[in-house]
């Protein structure tokens, strides 16, 4: 927990990048703790979950928190919502996601615009991004309570047309770019693939699409479907083919490599 301060600093420091965003997975470091830290550590940039869930806590609760946090961070956070991931060992069930999602979403809007909070937040709304990739969702972003639709792990740009064709009027199509970055071209490489394997299970609208097994040993050429893996040259090229499909935002995600630092600063250098 930590090294989150330093983390966000070093985002901060490039002025390519204008959010940063934390993982809301079960198993993994709670959310909104980090997010704190963030929050506080940042003066610039956009700070929020992506994406949180309806499934193990209250819309109200999640409200609450994006309410503090945009208190905190004077009107920086950003909402991300989805249907959860790897809450199977909970046996939690993800029914009526579609339902519950924008549920989610409009409950938190509702909240900040409203009178249920026993103060004021900064603002009556939050942007809202929603990570998805099942036709479904992506479908049903509609009506005002999303801004945008992000398909996590799209890499090649044949998915991200495919949403675009879905996407509702009025909805923007960004995209969720999981990275791994390093020197060794290889020893990043086979970090992405032990990142996808444990993925692609929870993948099933894309890995249909692309006709990948997911239960399959993870080859070069699924690799490169969904992770922008190699060295600085391999990202670079891949990078610039997926903004010709002209996402309106590029998010750099999961590990980013063996050192994340390092992989800020060469992300940074193509992006600029």
């Amino acid at each position: 927990m930590w090294e989150y301060p330093a983390l966000a600093r070093a985002v901060e420091s490039h002025g390519a990048f204008s959010e940063l965003t934390v993982h809301d997975v079960v198993w993994w470091r709670p959310v909104w703790p980090i997010l704190t830290l963030v929050a506080e550590h940042t003066e610039r940039v956009l700070v929020g979950p992506d994406v949180t869930h309806p499934y193990l806590v209250h819309p109200a609760v999640t409200a609450q928190n994006v309410a503090a946090l945009d208190e905190l961070s004077r009107g920086r956070a950003v909402l991300g919502v989805g249907r959860g991931s790897f809450l199977e060992p909970l046996g939690v069930p993800r029914r009526d996601s579609v339902k519950r999602v924008r549920a989610l979403a409009e409950e938190v809007q509702e909240t900040l615009a409203g009178r249920r909070l026993n103060w004021e937040p900064p603002r009556p709304r939050v942007p809202v991004f929603l990570g998805a990739f099942g036709e479904q969702m992506v479908r049903a972003a509609g009506g005002g309570w999303c801004d945008e639709v992000r398909p996590p792990g799209t890499w090649d740009t044949r998915y991200l047309e495919h949403v675009r064709g879905l996407l509702p009027e009025g909805v923007e199509l960004g995209c969720d770019v999981w990275v791994s970055l390093d020197a060794d071209r290889e020893r990043a490489r086979d970090l992405a693939r032990t990142q996808l394997t444990r993925f692609l299970p929870q993948m099933k609208a894309i890995t249909d699409f692309y006709g990948v097994d997911p239960s399959a040993p993870v080859t070069d050429e699924v690799l490169d479907l969904f992770f922008a893996a190699g060295n600085p040259s391999d990202v670079d090229a891949g990078l610039r083919k997926l903004l010709q499909a002209r996402p309106a935002t590029v998010i750099f995600s999961g590990r980013l490599g063996p050192n994340p630092v390092r992989a800020l600063a060469e992300l940074a250098e193509m992006t600029h």
